[in-house]
């Protein structure tokens, strides 16, 4: 994907959107992209972990049994790559759009160059005003971060509850998506994801 785009993964709640997403940061690090990794709602431990795992092929389970190889992989990858892997938790469902594009503009005034922002996930963002339509507001969220992702030229992922229909389809489409189908509208690539 190219800088001021987005991405959107849709899955019903249960399917593993942080890992998709943890997935795509991952590999994006890996070919030497700086990446900004913030998520709302998992403890960094675990989101940590989940790189870990990618790295070494060791399951989450098993990593503090094979603590000493793990550290090994991570220093080596700490030593040899020059780009960065940051991952931040913020406060769900408090946070507007505007606060979270002035948190990641410091960062970038702070000299940390991001080339791309995983938001895990979208629907835990507050509109920036109430505009007496919830459907209107979370599009507005939305579009939102694309227009952050293009003023800030990054790419962009986040992720999208699917709606109850969601939950029992073999594939996922955007009319199941939770809430506004404005969210689906704004994105330049969308992975549906079904159990």
């Amino acid at each position: 994907k190219r800088q001021g785009e987005i991405g959107v993964i849709l899955a019903p709640t249960g399917v593993g959107k942080t890992t998709i997403l943890t997935k795509i940061a991952n590999t994006a690090f890996n070919l030497g992209y700086n990446v900004l990794q913030i998520f709302f709602e998992d403890n960094p431990k675990i989101i940590q972990r989940k790189h870990f795992t990618i790295w070494t092929g060791i399951k989450p389970d098993k990593l503090a049994l094979q603590k000493e190889e793990v550290i090994a992989k991570v220093d080596e990858i700490r030593n040899q790559m020059p780009n960065k892997l940051v991952l931040k938790k913020l406060p769900s469902d408090t946070l507007t759009m505007m606060q979270i594009k002035n948190q990641v503009r410091k960062m970038i005034a702070e000299g940390n160059k991001i080339d791309m922002v995983l938001l895990d996930y979208i629907d835990c963002v507050v509109p920036d005003k109430n505009l007496g339509d919830e459907w209107k507001s979370e599009g507005s969220v939305m579009r939102g971060f694309e227009a952050m992702c293009h003023e800030l030229d990054l790419a962009g992922w986040t992720a999208t509850q699917g709606n109850r229909n969601s939950i029992s389809a073999e594939v996922v489409t955007t009319d199941q998506m939770g809430g506004s189908i404005k969210k689906a509208q704004v994105g330049h690539v969308i992975i549906t994801v079904a159990k």
